[in-house]
């Protein structure tokens, strides 16, 4: 189900969608435990110098003034004073990130267990919703003559059947893809380097901005590929996010360098000004956060939960979470967010 406020600008769309996602849906425990257990441990051996990390400013909005928010597994994270991102300063560089995420176990747990095991579910709940999503903003807003989609970094392959089956799109590409669409999708795909993806109709990175070194150079790659007037649609974290916010140092499921940032809500509008986009739609349908926040405390006594909070919990039956939730996403409130910006005509 999904709803729009009547005569709301896309900008302040307010999205709520209910598919009947649980966590362990996409997350399940045990694969999730052992990916944050690769994770954490390579990192230490990966980065194990903190000398050789570099300091960077907020990576939503450059401000160069920020607070000490929490360390977790010895990397530090920063609140911004501008904007009220959260991210890891210092923190690995570029060359080092990409070494891990070419190198590391972690990495490639990801692809041949949580990529493949979790795509029927992430299909179902998460990449049917992602194709409707990008081919209606296309439709609505888009450059109808360049009729092209890429994925970047590919690593959910079936969002191109998705894409394709809905036949808004001519020409499909996987760019420079972590899991191959050969032999994963039915779909025609063309597996492509990025610096061959020019002049595109639209632009998808799923849950990649969180990890980037430079979040706006990462922006500024993907408008490049674009047409003018072309589409760059993206996920990501938000510490604006009702289970971040609840949970702040205690979110068992944050951790570095999987999660570099965590921009705020504010901080997404910022970046996507800064980088020469139009913001097009940012809004949160995440179904998670009040199931996520109760696992977490559920799993680690040490929680302690805001009175309401736990009252809402323990105390309210399934359809006053249900409803909490949906005030959650309309408001965007939730910490799983959506942007589709839209590159200027030149």
């Amino acid at each position: 189900m999904q709803q729009q406020t009547p005569n709301s600008p896309r900008l302040m769309k307010r999205v709520v969608v209910s598919s009947g996602l649980r966590e362990a849906d996409i997350r399940p425990p045990a694969l999730m435990s052992e990916f944050k257990r690769l994770s954490v441990h390579d990192a230490a051996e990966y980065f194990r110098d903190p000398a050789s990390r570099v300091e960077t400013a907020c990576p939503a909005c450059d401000g160069a003034d920020r607070d000490p928010a929490f360390d977790k597994y010895g990397f530090q994270y920063n609140r911004c004073r501008a904007c009220g991102s959260v991210f890891v300063s210092p923190r690995p560089t570029a060359e080092a990130l990409e070494n891990y995420y070419t190198h590391s176990n972690a990495s490639r747990f990801r692809v041949e267990h949580f990529s493949r095991d979790t795509a029927k579910a992430r299909r179902y709940h998460l990449l049917s919703s992602h194709a409707s999503w990008m081919c209606q903003a296309y439709d609505e807003a888009g450059n109808r003559e360049a009729r092209v989609y890429a994925d970047l970094y590919t690593h959910s392959p079936l969002i191109f059947d998705e894409v394709h089956a809905l036949g808004v799109f001519d020409t499909l590409y996987s760019v420079d893809p972590i899991l191959s669409p050969q032999g994963e999708t039915q779909a025609p795909v063309r597996v492509v380097a990025e610096s061959a993806a020019r002049g595109l109709g639209a632009v998808s990175a799923f849950e990649k901005m969180e990890h980037q070194f430079a979040p706006a150079a990462f922006l500024r790659a993907a408008a490049a590929m674009l047409a003018p007037g072309g589409l760059f649609f993206f996920t990501t974290r938000t510490i604006s996010g009702f289970d971040l916010q609840v949970l702040w140092d205690k979110t068992p499921y944050i951790f570095a360098p999987e999660h570099l940032n965590l921009m705020s809500i504010e901080g997404l509008g910022q970046l996507v000004a800064r980088c020469g986009m139009e913001l097009i739609e940012l809004s949160t349908p995440g179904q998670l956060d009040l199931q996520l926040v109760e696992h977490a405390a559920r799993q680690d006594p040490s929680i302690e939960l805001p009175a309401f909070v736990r009252y809402l919990i323990e105390e309210r039956d399934a359809l006053a979470h249900e409803d909490f939730q949906a005030f959650l996403q309309k408001h965007r409130l939730s910490s799983h967010v959506r942007v589709a910006a839209r590159k200027t005509k030149e």
